[in-house]
């Protein structure tokens, strides 16, 4: 994209800065933000509330050692983590708090948001599924775990407009993100 995703402007802040507000603003014991590439220059630029910052070393080697550094990174009483990804600028503390109620009402141990009959980040994971994130590798995330287990994922119903939170993977993600109105 020319500059770090993370930093686009979206609404008024930075991209990743959505993310962070919305895993600060709900009832988590721990937000972890992980960073790679520019990982300097973001962590000046975004308000990162309560969060505490992981640098990802391996970022080039994809996502996997993201979720890898992230996961790593929890103290050792946590028994369940939200996953969430920092290019999904719709994903609010409600939605968090969702997935954690539905992941605990349901007794499995993943909850995953779900639209079209797919399931999407944000992720939530008990303490027992933490293992099969240690066998991803590249540039592969929980989408592939979630999907590759449906019996194991509490299903929510996405609510946002159009039914799947934006994911700004791409410039003309961004610039279609751009030109909505406020």
């Amino acid at each position: 994209m020319g500059e770090p995703k993370q930093l686009l402007p979206v609404r008024g802040r930075p991209l990743l800065e959505s993310a962070l507000a919305a895993a600060c603003d709900s009832p988590l014991d721990e937000v972890i933000v992980v960073l790679g590439s520019h990982a300097d220059e973001i962590r000046q630029s975004v308000r990162l509330g309560r969060a505490r910052v992981v640098v990802n070393a391996e970022y080039a080697a994809g996502l996997s050692t993201s979720l890898k550094a992230g996961i790593g990174a929890l103290s050792a009483g946590v028994e369940r983590a939200v996953i969430i990804l920092g290019d999904q600028p719709d994903i609010t503390a409600d939605v968090i708090d969702r997935l954690l109620r539905a992941q605990t009402s349901s007794g499995l141990p993943a909850a995953a948001l779900s639209f079209d009959g797919l399931l999407h980040p944000p992720v939530v994971l008990a303490r027992e599924l933490w293992g099969d994130i240690e066998a991803l590798e590249g540039d592969v995330g929980l989408r592939a775990l979630v999907r590759a287990h449906p019996e194991l994922v509490a299903a929510v119903e996405a609510d946002s407009p159009g039914g799947h939170p934006i994911d700004i993977d791409t410039r003309e993600d961004f610039e279609q993100l751009a030109a909505e109105p406020a």
